[in-house]
């Protein structure tokens, strides 16, 4: 199978089978023609911040020597860029061969009857990034679940360690649609004698419900910021000077992605880590600093330089806008020109309320989804604004520029992905191959 083979096939079964079970995927797991177990594996499960956490403790780990997997979702722009080993993307060639692999043993068992129904879009780049972590000798992988956690298809693996960042409303119409519940699917991580770190905290209801969840499943629970004093933040510059104080020593690290917030995914990374530190991996202080320092993720409050200047962030829900408003007001930037656009099943309400105020001139758009909300139905939130609707991406982001006001993009990671790659110079928008769940 070549590359655009396997990216057709992937658009076949989007959508497809999409039922909230393990059943399928652990039968496929059970038969292997590898050994999954032969990589050590970190999960991480949240809200939000679970993408940036995962990519700390990879880039951690890297730092400590070893060869490291890294299964995210969603992508930008390329589907490759869910599998990466090392800070790189899976090459096309590889991706191929993986997704080949995981199609031709799920038609396998399927005639054999093994299998109800093919594995399905997430399922398949999950199968395929283990085979390829295999493949290629990765000594750990870090796994970044998908929606929820105890049905995700990330839990059919054993990990060393599992990580919750934090608990917000998000995916409630899978998820429930209160904290309690949201918490419970996510606690799912939880499994017996495997250390559970917790970044939610510890009197909150998520906190609660983690841990009764870890109590019952015999998981011991790290809590993060179970005391106000463990975390020590000092802005200084662009960056963030960090002083985090784990179970026997203190780590001193800087933080350069934007954003207060990022200080405290660094935290969870950092005492996940220190966890593993703790069960016998050698993982040094420096290993830290550098890790984080050298960490890098694109489209979470990135600011791409020019006259005027571009903002980018992939927050997708109400608690993703509130890090970036809180960025926005520290930094003393208001006045912006917004370009933003929503998918429909999102609370996108309390996303606009919350940058209104900070906006002079709205551009409406719609992402690249069929899930996308009409611009439309945004034009209530923000009454008394130079606004607009401008479904080209490329037109949208020229009349920005004309306003030479600081642009602001957000609201949709497939609206950030494509405007990213626009502002960097690529190819004008068009509708991606594969969009992704």
């Amino acid at each position: 199978m070549r590359y655009a083979a396997a990216c057709e096939y992937l658009k076949t079964i989007q959508g497809e089978n999409c039922k909230l079970s393990l059943d399928n995927i652990r039968r496929i797991i059970s038969r292997l023609p590898f050994n999954a177990a032969a990589v050590k594996y970190v999960q991480v499960a949240g809200t939000n911040g679970k993408g940036s956490t995962s990519h700390f403790i990879a880039a951690i780990l890297r730092s400590a020597g070893w060869r490291v997997g890294l299964f995210t979702s969603p992508h930008l722009r390329d589907v490759r860029e869910r599998i990466q080993i090392d800070g790189r993307p899976i090459s096309q060639n590889d991706f191929a061969r993986a997704v080949s692999a995981v199609r031709s043993l799920s038609e396998e068992l399927m005639a054999s009857r093994v299998l109800a129904n093919l594995p399905t879009f997430f399922e398949t780049l999950f199968l395929a990034a283990l085979f390829h972590f295999v493949r290629r000798g990765t000594a750990w992988a870090v796994l970044e679940v998908g929606l929820g956690g105890r049905l995700d298809a990330t839990s059919t693996v054993t990990p060393e360690i599992s990580v919750i960042t934090n608990i917000s409303r998000d995916h409630t119409q899978i998820l429930g649609k209160t904290l309690a519940v949201i918490a419970g699917e996510k606690a799912g991580i939880a499994k017996e004698n495997i250390p559970l770190v917790s970044g939610c905290p510890p009197r909150s209801v998520a906190g609660r419900i983690i841990r009764a969840r870890a109590r019952d499943k015999k998981a011991p629970l790290v809590e993060v910021f179970d005391s106000p004093w463990r975390l020590r933040v000092e802005k200084k510059g662009a960056a963030y000077l960090c002083r985090y104080r784990a179970f026997s020593r203190e780590y001193r690290f800087r933080v350069v992605q934007k954003g207060r917030h990022q200080t405290l995914n660094a935290a969870v990374a950092v005492r996940a880590v220190d966890e593993l530190r703790r069960r016998g991996w050698q993982i040094g202080a420096a290993d830290v600093a550098r890790g984080i320092r050298s960490m890098f993720i694109p489209a979470r409050i990135e600011a791409l330089r020019g006259r005027p200047p571009l903002i980018l962030d992939g927050g997708h829900n109400g608690a993703g806008i509130k890090v970036l408003v809180e960025y926005l007001k520290e930094e003393g930037i208001c006045g912006v020109t917004l370009l933003f656009g929503v998918l429909k099943d999102k609370h996108y309400p309390a996303m606009a309320r919350q940058l209104a105020p900070l906006a002079r001139n709205v551009i409406l758009t719609a992402p690249l989804s069929p899930r996308a909300l009409a611009p439309e139905k945004l034009l209530p939130f923000f009454p008394g604004k130079n606004l607009r609707i401008e479904m080209n991406y490329s037109r949208a982001l020229a009349v920005a520029k004309k306003l030479k006001r600081t642009i602001i993009v957000c609201g949709s990671l497939y609206l950030v992905g494509e405007m990213r790659a626009i502002a960097l110079g690529g190819k004008e928008h068009g509708r991606q191959k594969i969009q992704g769940n």
